[in-house]
C-alpha cells in the first residue's frame, strides 16, 4: 500500500487567495526586499491558511505555494504575451470576447496546451508585473 498523500489540485478559489496572498506579501514595504526566501513563502501560506475563503480546505504548505505560484506566474507571463499580440491584431468590429479567442488561439498554437489559468490571469493583469509593457523581453 502506498502512503504517499493523494495530490489534490489547485481550485480556482485556491489560486485567487494565492494570488492575493502573493501581491499583499510582496508588496509589504515594512519587510519587502529583505525578506528571504523561506519566510516570504511562510507569510504567504500563513495568509492563504488564514482565508476565511478556504475554511475547511486542508492546509497548502509553503512549498506548494510556491510550487503552484511559480505554474500561475509562468502561465500568465506566457498568456500576457498572446493577449497583446491579439490585441495588436484586433480590427474594428472585434469585441473583447474575439480578442480572448484569438489569445487562447495563439497560446494553445505557441505552448501546445489550453490556457487554462484565465481566472489567475483576470486578477494580475492590472498589477504592473503583468501589464503588456513590462512584460516583453528589452
Amino acid at each position: 500500500m502506498d502512503d504517499r498523500k493523494e495530490r489534490r489540485k489547485w481550485t480556482p478559489a485556491e489560486d485567487i487567495v494565492l494570488i492575493s496572498a502573493w501581491l499583499n506579501t510582496s508588496k509589504d514595504h515594512v519587510v519587502g526586499n529583505e525578506q528571504k526566501a523561506i519566510a516570504f513563502w511562510k507569510r504567504i501560506a500563513a495568509y492563504f491558511a488564514a482565508s476565511p475563503k478556504l475554511a475547511g480546505l486542508q492546509k497548502r504548505e509553503s512549498a506548494h505555494c510556491k510550487q503552484r505560484w511559480g505554474k500561475i506566474n509562468e502561465g500568465v507571463c506566457k498568456f500576457v504575451g498572446c493577449y497583446e499580440a491579439a490585441t495588436k491584431e484586433k480590427s474594428s468590429g472585434q469585441s473583447e470576447n474575439d480578442v480572448m479567442k484569438m489569445a487562447h488561439e495563439m497560446f494553445y498554437n505557441d505552448y501546445k496546451v489550453k490556457f487554462t489559468l484565465e481566472h489567475a490571469w483576470l486578477e494580475l493583469r492590472h498589477d504592473y508585473k503583468w501589464c503588456g509593457a513590462s512584460s516583453t523581453k528589452g
